[in-house]
């Protein structure tokens, strides 16, 4: 994994809100760090249509499922 991948994601807070996913979806793939196919799976997991919670939770519940989703994509093509 390397490097700038993992600071990406040491550095995603306690909570994200669904823009700053789609921001961060973004720049992976531009980067070439993600595929289509998993900027796909990452923005529909962690969508609000998904997330159908309390807003008070919702931006935490989105920065793990995100985090945890991120650490495994990295796999996929292994």
């Amino acid at each position: 994994m390397n490097d700038y991948f993992m600071h990406i994601i040491n550095n995603i807070n306690e909570q994200i809100t669904s823009n700053e996913v789609d921001i961060l979806i973004s720049n992976l793939l531009s980067d070439d760090i993600i595929t289509k196919q998993e900027a796909k799976f990452l923005k529909v997991a962690t969508s609000d249509n998904v997330l159908n919670l309390p807003q008070e939770i919702k931006d935490k519940v989105r920065a793990n499922i995100f985090k945890n989703m991120l650490l495994n994509c990295n796999f996929l093509d292994e």
